[in-house]
C-alpha cells in the first residue's frame, strides 16, 4: 500500500504547486510579449489591405517613430517574412523631420503630441499609420491598437484608410472597432 500513498502525495504536491502559481499573481503579458503580438498584427494587417502601386517596389518599408521597443519586433519579424515577396525593411525615425516615405508607419504613444503634424507630413501618400494612443483614430491615424483584458485589440478609421487610396478587406475591418 505503500506506493499508493507516494502517488497520492505526489498529486496533492502537483495540484498545490498549480494553486500556488495561478493565484500568485504573475504577469499577464510582458511590454516585449506585447511589442511581439502588435508587430504580428502588422504583420498580417499588409494581407488584408492593398496599397496602389505596390509592384513598383521592390522592398516594403516600415517605419517606428518615437520611442518603442516594437522595432525589434519589427525587425525580428522582417528577418523571417516576406510581403507581397518583397523583403521588409523596417527603419527607427527619432523626429517628425527624419520621416521617409513608408508603407506602414507605425506611430509610437510617445509622439502623442506630435500626431497631427505627423500626418499633415504624409499628405496623400498611401502610408498606412498605426498608433498605440488612446485617441490616435479619432485625430487621423487609421489603425490604433489597444488593450482590453489583457488582450492586443485594435480601431480602424475607414475615412483615413480610405482618404489615402488603401484598400481593406471586410474580413479585417470586421474584427476592428470602427471609428469615424
Amino acid at each position: 500500500m505503500q506506493p499508493y500513498y507516494k502517488i497520492i502525495l505526489s498529486v496533492i504536491i502537483v495540484v498545490a504547486m498549480t494553486i500556488l502559481s495561478a493565484s500568485a499573481g504573475l504577469p499577464e503579458n510582458s511590454d516585449s510579449d506585447i511589442d511581439n503580438m502588435k508587430a504580428a498584427f502588422i504583420y498580417n494587417f499588409t494581407k488584408y489591405i492593398k496599397w496602389p502601386n505596390l509592384d513598383n517596389n521592390h522592398v516594403f518599408k516600415i517605419g517606428v517613430l518615437g520611442n518603442s521597443e516594437i522595432t525589434i519586433s519589427l525587425q525580428e519579424l522582417a528577418a523571417k517574412k516576406l510581403i507581397e515577396r518583397k523583403s521588409i525593411e523596417v527603419f527607427h525615425f527619432k523626429a517628425v523631420q527624419d520621416l521617409k516615405f513608408c508603407h506602414i508607419l507605425f506611430i509610437s504613444e510617445s509622439e502623442n503630441q506630435n500626431v497631427l503634424e505627423i500626418l499633415s507630413t504624409q499628405g496623400n501618400r498611401a502610408t498606412l499609420t498605426i498608433g498605440e494612443s488612446e485617441g490616435f483614430c479619432e485625430r487621423g491615424v487609421m489603425i490604433n491598437f489597444f488593450l482590453q483584458d489583457g488582450m492586443v485589440k485594435f480601431e480602424m478609421n475607414s475615412m483615413s484608410l480610405e482618404d489615402a487610396g488603401l484598400k481593406v478587406s471586410s474580413q479585417l475591418q470586421k474584427l476592428a472597432r470602427i471609428v469615424q
